[in-house]
């Protein structure tokens, strides 16, 4: 018994808006509310439809922008890259030249030592000698 009264209880409480919505709605009274109501609610809908038309119309032309503003930054990256390969390369290219021009000029003041040595044991012909030129090094 208990039960069944529950049970009825919860029919009537889930029925109620289903009843509620179903009252005549086409009586005189709301006839003419819709009638008034309509043209704004259509003027409103038109408005919000502008403005979503807008939001993505803008939204189309900031991604278009982002999009060309990425390929931008995507070339200037591959640039900036290149030139420091290119840099590192001629950085590398200094350091060999620099590297030979050392080992020629240690290599020149070397046999310039010995030759200064031999003529300060009196090796004459050896003094009349010029200095060794690093250049001959390389």
């Amino acid at each position: 018994m208990f039960v069944r009264s529950i049970f009825a209880i919860i029919t009537l409480v889930m029925a109620a808006p289903t009843l509620a919505q179903s009252s005549d709605n086409h009586d005189a009274a709301h006839q003419a509310a819709d009638a008034r109501e309509m043209p704004v609610t259509q003027s409103l809908n038109n408005q919000v439809s502008a403005t979503v038309t807008q939001a993505q119309t803008a939204n189309a032309v900031a991604q278009a922008q982002n999009e060309s503003n990425q390929a931008q930054y995507q070339s200037d990256l591959a640039a900036y890259e290149q030139a420091v390969r290119n840099h590192h390369r001629d950085v590398l290219s200094t350091d060999a030249t620099y590297m030979r021009q050392r080992e020629a000029y240690a290599l020149a003041m070397r046999d310039w030592r010995a030759q200064v040595e031999m003529c300060r044991k009196g090796y004459q012909k050896v003094c009349d000698l010029p200095a060794p030129d690093p250049m001959k090094y390389m």
